[in-house]
């Protein structure tokens, strides 16, 4: 009776210390460290049934380490759009949209036709910006972006900030918008500068003698 009591205890031990590191294991990924920018390592993919454009790793691209991106500024979206239209029809990515930005964002419109894989990394730099942030982002966050097509419609998707480190260091962050300083009135200049050349000339003319 006594044997069969230690075995039991015995058992029950080792059932313990094998559960354990399960216990830890779930612990450590209900910690918030896990969600540190630091971790987040590619976008969102969107790809439903009733949804003719597929969204392949669909991000917002912060700034670098560091560093914010202070409100007003502008913020690149990045995604791989493909148009699965099943009546072969080519589609527009014509706005983007965000709830951390001012208006919707109007684009020339970026063609996706039909089976074509359409990245908005382009060699000229990102093809859809965020203008006008209503807060700052020093990337991990999650916000929402939209994406307006011409044929599709809007689509809404909960996406990730992720800072410009590693390999997104190769992604182009959104243009600086250059703001030009005041020049002098123009009309002021020209009227000066014919004035004194004219005052000059006649000071140089002979007076006719009576």
């Amino acid at each position: 009776m006594i044997r069969n009591s230690r075995r039991v205890t015995a058992l029950a031990i080792a059932g313990a210390l094998t559960l354990a590191p399960a216990v830890t294991g779930c612990g450590a990924g209900m910690n918030p460290e896990t969600a540190r920018p630091t971790q987040l390592t590619e976008g969102v993919n969107v790809s439903r049934n009733n949804l003719a454009i597929q969204i392949r790793n669909l991000f917002v691209l912060g700034p670098a380490d560091g560093q914010t991106l202070a409100v007003g500024a502008s913020a690149p979206v990045y995604a791989t759009l493909i148009n699965s239209a099943t009546d072969g029809q080519p589609d527009k990515l014509v706005a983007v949209s965000s709830n951390v930005s001012g208006q919707p964002t109007p684009l020339t419109g970026i063609d996706l036709p039909v089976g074509r894989a359409v990245s908005l990394n382009s060699p000229a730099g990102p093809l859809a910006v965020l203008s006008g942030l209503t807060k700052t982002l020093v990337g991990g966050e999650i916000v929402e972006v939209a994406l307006q097509f011409q044929r599709a419609g809007v689509v809404k998707v909960m996406v990730p900030v992720i800072p410009q480190r590693g390999d997104f260091q190769t992604y182009p962050a959104a243009p600086t918008p250059v703001v030009s300083s005041p020049t002098a009135n123009p009309a002021v200049s020209l009227t000066a500068t014919p004035a004194g050349k004219k005052k000059s000339k006649k000071s140089a003319k002979p007076t006719p003698t009576p």
